[in-house]
Protein backbone atom coordinates (compact mmCIF):
# COMPACT_ATOMS: atom_id res chain seq x y z
CA UNK A 1 0.00 0.00 0.00
CA UNK A 2 1.48 3.39 -0.94
CA UNK A 3 2.35 5.78 1.83
CA UNK A 4 0.03 8.79 2.25
CA UNK A 5 1.85 12.04 2.90
CA UNK A 6 0.13 14.33 5.40
CA UNK A 7 2.38 17.40 5.50
CA UNK A 8 5.11 19.13 3.52
CA UNK A 9 7.18 20.41 6.46
CA UNK A 10 8.54 17.14 7.83
CA UNK A 11 11.93 17.18 6.08
CA UNK A 12 12.60 20.79 7.15
CA UNK A 13 11.59 20.05 10.75
CA UNK A 14 13.99 17.09 10.86
CA UNK A 15 16.84 19.07 9.28
CA UNK A 16 16.46 22.03 11.64
CA UNK A 17 16.05 19.81 14.71
CA UNK A 18 19.22 17.94 13.84
CA UNK A 19 21.10 21.19 13.18
CA UNK A 20 20.22 22.16 16.75
CA UNK A 21 21.52 18.74 17.92
CA UNK A 22 18.18 17.87 19.51
CA UNK A 23 16.83 14.36 19.78
CA UNK A 24 13.17 13.80 18.99
CA UNK A 25 12.56 13.34 22.72
CA UNK A 26 14.27 16.64 23.55
CA UNK A 27 12.37 18.48 20.82
CA UNK A 28 9.06 16.95 21.93
CA UNK A 29 9.77 18.09 25.51
CA UNK A 30 10.36 21.65 24.27
CA UNK A 31 7.13 21.57 22.28
CA UNK A 32 5.24 20.32 25.33
CA UNK A 33 6.67 23.13 27.46
CA UNK A 34 5.57 25.56 24.74
CA UNK A 35 1.99 24.30 25.00
CA UNK A 36 1.72 21.32 22.63
CA UNK A 37 1.07 18.92 25.50
CA UNK A 38 -0.12 16.01 23.38
CA UNK A 39 2.88 16.02 21.02
CA UNK A 40 5.36 13.37 22.14
CA UNK A 41 8.41 11.78 20.47
CA UNK A 42 6.21 9.54 18.35
CA UNK A 43 4.26 12.59 17.15
CA UNK A 44 7.49 14.37 16.23
CA UNK A 45 8.67 11.27 14.36
CA UNK A 46 5.38 11.09 12.46
CA UNK A 47 5.57 14.77 11.51
CA UNK A 48 9.15 14.37 10.32
CA UNK A 49 8.17 11.26 8.34
CA UNK A 50 5.19 13.16 6.90
CA UNK A 51 2.75 10.62 8.35
CA UNK A 52 0.92 13.11 10.58
CA UNK A 53 -0.92 16.27 9.63
CA UNK A 54 0.09 19.52 11.31
CA UNK A 55 -2.42 22.08 12.54
CA UNK A 56 -1.70 25.75 11.92
CA UNK A 57 -1.19 26.46 15.63
CA UNK A 58 1.26 23.53 15.82
CA UNK A 59 3.15 24.91 12.82
CA UNK A 60 3.57 28.24 14.58
CA UNK A 61 4.92 26.66 17.78
CA UNK A 62 7.15 24.17 15.95
CA UNK A 63 8.65 27.01 13.91
CA UNK A 64 9.17 29.16 17.00
CA UNK A 65 10.92 26.34 18.86
CA UNK A 66 13.19 25.81 15.84
CA UNK A 67 13.97 29.53 15.67
CA UNK A 68 12.42 30.18 12.25
CA UNK A 69 9.31 31.80 10.85
CA UNK A 70 6.52 29.38 9.93
CA UNK A 71 7.19 30.07 6.24
CA UNK A 72 10.73 28.80 6.79
CA UNK A 73 9.35 25.29 7.27
CA UNK A 74 7.52 25.29 3.96
CA UNK A 75 9.17 24.21 0.72
CA UNK A 76 9.95 27.02 -1.73
CA UNK A 77 6.76 28.09 -3.58
CA UNK A 78 8.05 26.90 -6.96
CA UNK A 79 8.73 23.39 -5.63
CA UNK A 80 5.45 23.33 -3.72
CA UNK A 81 3.51 24.23 -6.88
CA UNK A 82 5.23 21.42 -8.79
CA UNK A 83 4.41 18.88 -6.07
CA UNK A 84 0.99 20.20 -5.04
CA UNK A 85 -1.15 17.67 -6.92
CA UNK A 86 0.88 14.77 -5.54
CA UNK A 87 0.75 16.21 -2.01
CA UNK A 88 -3.02 16.59 -2.20
CA UNK A 89 -3.36 13.04 -3.45
CA UNK A 90 -0.99 11.84 -0.74
CA UNK A 91 1.49 10.47 -3.26
CA UNK A 92 4.56 12.61 -2.68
Amino acid sequence: MPRRYRNCIGPQVRRLRMEKALTQDQFAARLQLAGLHSLDRVGVAKIESQLRSVFDFELAIIASELGVEAAGLLPPPRRLKLELDELIAGKR
